[in-house]
């Protein structure tokens, strides 16, 4: 997500907050539009993966390669959640196992 200076020439890249949770799962709104700045070369100076990312993907069972992925091939929130989710899922050990 990218914010305009006040000139309306440049644009600034800023990612969500930091308390905005979408899908039930905290982070990954900023997660993603950090991962989807580095993708397309527009994060400035912010860092992605960063510490707290790390602990985020290692929560969610993936890698920071894995999560761009996802946020670059998703065009929506809800679409990033269920790709989330659904990943999550599959590195999840069966029940009983």
């Amino acid at each position: 997500m990218a914010a305009s200076n006040d000139s309306g020439t440049n644009q600034t890249f800023q990612p969500r907050g930091r308390d905005l949770v979408i899908g039930g799962i905290p982070w990954i709104a900023r997660m993603s539009d950090k991962a989807r700045a580095k993708a397309d070369g527009t994060i400035d100076d912010y860092i992605y993966p960063c510490p707290i990312d790390r602990r985020v993907l290692g929560e969610l069972g993936m890698s920071a390669d894995e999560f761009m992925e996802i946020s670059v091939s998703s065009d929506t929130d809800a679409e990033l959640v269920r790709q989330v989710r659904e990943r999550r899922a599959a590195h999840e050990p069966a029940a009983g196992a």
